[in-house]
């Protein structure tokens, strides 16, 4: 008999830990048609786009109607504070958003 120890799974999982916003779908549209003076073809892609130009990460939601915008705790700088990394985090979302960040934690599991 063969006895297998460890994790066994066909199904994935994601996981993250940021600080910055939730930002619906149709948020997004508006602000790329505010910046870009016109319609959004793909939100996925404005939403990355968005992030890279502010020196920002951005993360898809589970189902595509959201998505994260904001920096990932594990690249706060060694000589950088905790209010620094915040600080630069505000600064660069309040050029296209009044939102506040927080820290999000989000996973999702597919069975």
């Amino acid at each position: 008999m063969k006895i297998r120890n460890g994790f066994v799974s066909n199904s994935s999982s994601s996981s993250f830990l940021i600080y910055g916003i939730q930002i619906e779908r149709e948020d997004l549209k508006k602000i790329h048609e505010k910046e870009e003076g016109k319609e959004c073809d793909d939100v996925y892609d404005y939403s990355e786009e968005l992030a890279k130009k502010h020196g920002l990460e951005s993360v898809s939601g589970y189902d595509g109607d959201y998505y994260y915008i904001g920096r990932s705790w594990d690249s706060v700088k060694d000589d950088e504070t905790g209010k620094a990394f915040k600080e630069d985090i505000e600064n660069k979302l309040k050029s296209f958003t009044d939102k506040k960040p927080s820290t999000i934690e989000e996973a999702w599991y597919d069975g």
